[in-house]
């Protein structure tokens, strides 16, 4: 492809991966405040302050955002004790989809900025030469930009998901919800 439709497609990348990270987040988030607002049952001892408040907190949360009613009608709420809840981690792990393709669309407009760049340059050159030097047509025709998968992403699509899985495990436990 050429450096052209390289920066058009990372535009397009760019918006796609934003679009799918803001939306996942949006519903993995009310699914967690569902669920904690669902396992906030009053239980006696030092807990119940603690789940009384988070139950209040979430039913102020849903009060107050009634434009998200389709999120907290339509996300999946986890159940983790033992159930293999696949709509919720097919959602948790849209958030790092959306995060890689951003991040790939990032580094194609670099790339495609980048060679934008050299290509003035190496023009300014070639005028330099007169008549013999090539013309900006004849310079775009020998560049082809690799297209870059988000699967090369290994930060933000494979490292960060496991990261942030046993940080809210750990989080969720100290609370008392698992």
């Amino acid at each position: 492809m050429t450096y052209q439709q390289a920066g058009r497609i990372a535009i397009l990348k760019r918006v796609a991966g934003w679009a799918i990270f803001l939306l996942a987040l949006l519903s993995t988030v009310i699914s967690v405040l569902s669920f904690m607002f669902r396992h906030s049952e009053k239980q006696p001892g030092i807990d119940a302050v603690m789940l009384d408040f988070v139950h209040v907190i979430v039913d102020m949360i849903r009060f107050n955002t009634p434009f998200l009613g389709f999120f907290w009608q339509h996300s999946p709420v986890p159940e983790f004790n033992g159930q293999m809840n696949i709509g919720f981690w097919i959602v948790y792990i849209l958030i790092f989809v959306g995060l890689a393709l951003e991040s790939s669309g990032s580094r194609m407009a670099r790339q495609a900025r980048h060679i934008k760049e050299g290509i003035e340059d190496q023009l300014i050159l070639e005028q330099a030469k007169g008549g013999e030097g090539r013309t900006r047509q004849q310079l775009e025709e020998k560049i082809r930009v690799p297209n870059h998968t988000l699967f090369l992403q290994i930060f933000p699509l494979y490292v960060l998901p496991v990261v942030i899985a046993v940080a809210g495990y750990f989080v969720l436990s100290l609370l008392g919800f698992l």
